[in-house]
């Protein structure tokens, strides 16, 4: 399966993201608040979607109307809990945040491989 290359990008900011959370919560990281982690899981889901999606932007608006309202919906449920979580630093905001921002990620490289392979295919 052949990812495109900004989703690979996309995959090293959202892994990255991930792995901060993930140190927040076993202890290494325990120093920093949840507003800070949120801080940081906001601005590399921001740079990740950027990468990966802001680029195709105009295919996505013309492509499935499902795939949008979900991705639409996702984003503003990280959005919001990662609003949330600056201002009230609660712990289940920020892992509601890490999660939709994981499916999010998944969501748009599977979409984009897919896309990427059938293109792929097509021009062969």
């Amino acid at each position: 399966m052949l990812i495109p290359w900004r989703d690979r990008i996309a995959t090293l900011l959202v892994a990255t993201a991930t792995l901060i959370y993930l140190l927040w919560v076993m202890g290494p990281l325990e120093g920093l608040t949840a507003s800070s982690i949120a801080v940081l899981v906001l601005a590399l889901g921001v740079i990740a979607s950027a990468s990966a999606v802001v680029p195709g932007f105009a295919a996505l608006l013309s492509g499935s109307r499902p795939y949008l309202a979900l991705a639409s919906l996702g984003g503003l449920v990280a959005l919001a809990c990662g609003i949330t979580t600056v201002l009230q630093a609660t712990e289940s905001t920020l892992a509601v945040l890490v999660i939709a921002t994981v499916g999010l990620w998944v969501a748009a490289t599977v979409r984009h491989t897919v896309v990427h392979r059938t293109t792929v295919a097509t021009v062969r």
